[in-house]
């Protein structure tokens, strides 16, 4: 009797001591979360892990900062209180101001500011044309409309740069420096847009007119007249789409223009879209594009690409006497996910939506009459699932089943897009794109924007910025599986997930009858 007792004391005095401990485990995890919590909170010390490391200050901004030569004050209205996603930004501009501020050498100043702090701060705000943004919150069950304020002023002596509204921390980066480098620097760069032979005018490239006026001065430059020439402070030159063949003049000027650094981008093809009668393409004539092939070892093979792996278009469609719109397939708009990933214009991209191109081919320089000792980088390929429609004429009707245009026709990856560097002092580089809709309104957004904005920093050699606004695309499309890979995933998350519990399950349910007995005896 005495012996059992004092193995029920011991069983006692055993399970005491387990309680004991885990309290004291448990307190002791509480009490170092709390502690670190606090300290994350007072400090400035943090940790990416992001890929790309898209909150850490990248060296362009860093160098940029090491060069400033009079202080820089930025100013972040933040109104407290805001819902997610919109409150955790005052954390994140505090961050990264700080780390601004840090990079900066004491040449960065920074202060948040709360604008319903401040006595009459509207007006001044909105003299700045800073809007109030309206978000709705939920109170004691109730929709609530909350206005605020979500903008940055950066200050440069006498001058001064505003971002109205925050969106988001990705891209945050790129919007700061690039002001700042305006503010500081030795102004735009200037862009020239060629009309000539048929190429796309200034006033018919808006979206790029708009997102780019920032960068870049853009002008109109006519070589056709016979007038015109290249003025001789243009970085670069665009030539968008030309639908005839150009003089031999021209082709002169571009080669002079070359000669002293000048970059080109080139956007040529077999037929550009006329979308505001609907989805139709004309060709242009056949001949456009053969001073391609002599003048920088390019031929601009016929057809145009169709890709399996493509955007989605909306289209309305008639049906019963109703019209409705709806998402199809577009291969003539592929998504191009191969992309150099050495070269700098592509590194930080992971997909770009190529418009109604055309194949290219690279000839080598032998073929070129400039390009002797030139470095050639094949920037872009549309997908293994592409093809050539042959043509003139194209049907580009997005009605027609993807299925049906693909059968019975050779898939084989193209070309898309092609750099030059002439490796000289005065380095002279070109871009070839198989697509002369690319800059068109209708295509110009996302990574498409981010991709053009990337080549005319290449091409007029100023290429602090292309890796920074490369880390701001989130479009990550992914990976096709095959057959087997989707039938082998569907059976481990139907069957292997739940029989992975099971097992915990018993394993669980074993070792705690299994305690239960030692405790027993």
């Amino acid at each position: 009797m005495d012996r059992q007792m004092s193995k029920h004391d011991e069983q006692q005095d055993y399970r005491k001591n387990v309680r004991r401990q885990s309290w004291l485990k448990l307190l002791s995890m509480i009490v170092v979360t709390l502690l670190l919590l606090l300290a994350t909170t007072l400090s400035h010390v943090r940790s990416d892990w992001t890929e790309g490391q898209v909150y850490t200050l990248s060296e362009s901004t860093v160098l940029l900062l090491d060069q400033l030569e009079e202080p820089v004050l930025v100013r972040a209205y933040i109104t407290s209180g805001l819902p997610q996603p919109y409150g955790r930004l005052e954390r994140f501009l505090q961050d990264i101001l700080y780390s601004y501020h840090e990079a900066g050498g004491g040449n960065v100043g920074f202060e948040v500011v709360d604008p319903a702090t401040v006595p009459n701060i509207s007006a001044a705000l909105a003299a700045m044309n800073i809007p109030k943004i309206q978000v709705q919150v939920v109170e004691d069950d109730q929709a609530k409309v909350m206005q605020g304020y979500l903008a940055v002023v950066i200050e440069y002596l006498d001058s001064k740069e505003i971002i109205p509204v925050v969106q988001s921390e990705l891209g945050f980066e790129y919007l700061l420096t690039r002001k700042i480098k305006k503010l500081t620097g030795k102004g735009r760069m200037k862009v020239g847009i060629s009309t000539s032979f048929g190429a796309s005018a200034l006033h018919q490239l808006r979206q790029l007119q708009e997102f780019a006026s920032d960068d870049y001065e853009l002008v109109e430059v006519d070589l056709e007249s016979g007038k015109g020439v290249i003025p001789s402070d243009l970085k670069t030159l665009i030539i968008a789409g030309m639908e005839r063949a150009p003089t031999q003049a021209f082709r002169d000027q571009l080669n002079e223009f070359r000669k002293r650094g000048g970059g080109l981008l080139l956007l040529v093809g077999n037929a550009k879209p006329q979308l505001s009668v609907g989805f139709q393409v004309v060709a242009v004539a056949p001949d456009a594009n053969d001073w391609i092939r002599d003048d920088f070892g390019i031929a601009v093979e016929p057809g145009l690409v169709m890709d399996r792996r493509s955007t989605r278009v909306g289209v309305n469609q008639r049906q019963d006497g109703f019209m409705f719109r709806t998402l199809v397939d577009y291969p003539f708009l592929p998504s191009v996910t191969e992309l150099d990933s050495k070269h700098v214009v592509t590194a930080g991209l992971k997909s770009v939506s190529i418009p109604f191109a055309s194949p290219l081919l690279w000839l080598g320089d032998d073929h070129a009459a400039n390009s002797k000792e030139s470095s050639h980088y094949l920037l872009m390929r549309s997908s293994e699932l592409s093809g050539v429609q042959s043509g003139p004429p194209f049907d580009v009707d997005p009605l027609v089943a993807v299925d049906a245009r693909f059968s019975g026709m050779t898939l084989r990856p193209s070309l898309l897009g092609i750099a030059i560097d002439d490796g000289a002092a005065e380095s002279s580089r070109v871009i070839v794109m198989g697509s002369p809709s690319f800059l068109d309104d209708e295509f110009m957004d996302g990574a498409n924007l981010i991709t053009v904005l990337n080549m005319v920093d290449w091409l007029s050699g100023d290429e602090a910025l292309i890796t920074l606004r490369s880390r701001g695309v989130t479009q990550r499309p992914l990976e096709e599986l095959s057959s087997a890979g989707r039938t082998f995933f569907k059976g481990l998350w139907i069957f292997g997930l739940p029989m992975l519990i099971s097992l915990i399950g018993l394993w669980r349910w074993w070792a705690l009858k299994r305690r239960r007995a030692l405790l027993a005896s």
